[in-house]
């Protein structure tokens, strides 16, 4: 029994010694970063002690290394963010792995850094359609790490950014647009107004004017036919701020926009009315009558 009981504590003593020069030996390979080699050396510690937790999360922690690593030459950061979360979750006695993941996790920041200078140049570029729909992207990869807090607040900022140049771009084309067709109208019925070929007269307005202008042959040209319209009351609508809601009371003018009870403007009232039945509201808008 005595030499029975000497093989076995002989045994366990070996079994020991074993697992810790293969643990000791793993985190060297770990320093030097050869990954592979070191988790060969951690299987040879779970060889020595079955089922052992710090050999097992160690070799977790580099499988995911492995995989970072892997991922470089894809630029894959966000892929790369994730996993060294997941390291950094894992839970070891030793912070060896950890160590080398945190250590790489300032080289993905400053790349990810680095693409959200990218965005904003974008922004800066004018192409605001392609920076929202990226900038959208990059919020939806930083809400999945802790980590990429100061990262998100700055993308955050700047879709507002995006937005804001985006619309002030689209109102700056529409009101060129405006601005254009009222010239082009302008000018079509400035000509008109001047033409010393005048062909009609225009009982409305006691003036001359072209033919094509006629609203009706012989009577009136458009333009005067738009404003006797738009100023008779009979055409009047009720108006949306002191209304009682029955709608028999027509205060609001189609001419002017506005209520004469309360003098609130409903809409768009006429800035100007061309022979021709263009009419120039006075918020920019033209519509031919």
């Amino acid at each position: 029994m005595s030499i029975t009981l000497s093989a076995c504590n002989n045994k366990t003593n070996e079994s020991n010694q074993q697992y810790e020069d293969a643990m000791s030996n793993g985190k060297s390979s770990v320093v030097e970063e050869e990954y592979d080699k070191a988790i060969d050396y951690f299987d040879l510690a779970l060889e020595a002690k079955k089922d052992d937790k710090e050999a097992t999360n160690l070799i977790k922690q580099l499988k995911l290394m492995l995989e970072i690593e892997e991922s470089e030459s894809h630029g894959a950061y966000f892929y790369q963010m994730e996993r060294i979360d997941k390291i950094n979750a894992i839970d070891t006695e030793t912070d060896v792995v950890k160590k080398k993941a945190n250590d790489y996790k300032k080289v993905v920041l400053k790349n990810i850094d680095d693409s959200i200078d990218y965005l904003e140049e974008e922004i800066n570029d004018g192409d605001y359609e392609k920076a929202q729909k990226d900038i959208e992207d990059f919020i939806k990869e930083c809400k999945k790490s802790d980590s990429l807090g100061e990262q998100l607040d700055r993308c955050e900022g700047l879709l507002k950014t995006c937005k804001a140049e985006k619309k002030k771009a689209e109102d700056e084309a529409k009101k060129e647009a405006e601005e254009q067709q009222v010239s082009s109208n302008s000018k079509k019925s400035s000509s008109k107004d001047n033409d010393n070929g005048v062909k009609a007269y225009c009982n409305e307005g006691k003036h001359y004017i072209d033919v094509d202008d006629y609203y009706e042959m012989g009577v009136n040209c458009r333009g005067c036919e738009a404003k006797k319209t738009l100023k008779s009351p009979s055409n009047n609508l009720p108006c949306e701020f002191c209304d009682d809601g029955s709608g028999l009371e027509r205060t609001v003018s189609l001419y002017t926009g506005k209520c004469y009870k309360c003098g609130k403007k409903n809409f768009a009232g006429v800035k100007k009315i061309y022979n021709d039945g263009t009419i120039v509201y006075d918020d920019g808008s033209v519509e031919n009558w």
